[in-house]
């Protein structure tokens, strides 16, 4: 199973919050329209509300064995995103990447740019479920 928690905040911007939240939802209603990722998609309420510490033992009462992690950065002219993809069960990052100044294109909608990082988890966790 696959959690998508909230993303957090780094930095200070009119709006970074909102923003946070909306690149959340995007990501999350694009990994629900893949067909390989919607079956295996949880929603992580309950571990979006969980103390820090806590995190790994709700993850491995859920079953949930990775979780994607987000952070909007409020840098330079336009917001930066990083996205996280954290195997719950070592718990370590296996795939990680810096959107420099894509956050509110990633925001908007842009299919093509979540499209893309979509993929890329995809492929992340196929590879990394084979490993185990």
């Amino acid at each position: 199973m696959v959690a998508v928690l909230p993303f957090m905040t780094s930095g200070s911007g009119p709006g970074l919050e909102q923003l946070g939240k909306e690149l959340t939802e995007r990501l999350r209603e694009s990994l629900a329209a893949d067909p390989a990722m919607q079956s295996i998609l949880v929603r992580s309420d309950v571990l979006a509300k969980a103390p820090p510490h806590a995190l790994e033992l709700i993850c491995r009462e859920l079953r949930v064995g990775h979780l994607i992690l987000g952070k909007c950065h409020g840098t330079g002219d336009e917001p930066s995103v990083y996205v996280e993809l954290t195997d719950t069960r070592q718990w370590h990052v296996c795939w990680a990447e810096f959107y420099r100044g894509a956050a509110r294109t990633l925001a908007a909608g842009d299919g093509a740019s979540l499209s893309a990082i979509v993929g890329e988890l995809r492929v992340a966790l196929l590879e990394h479920s084979h490993h185990h």
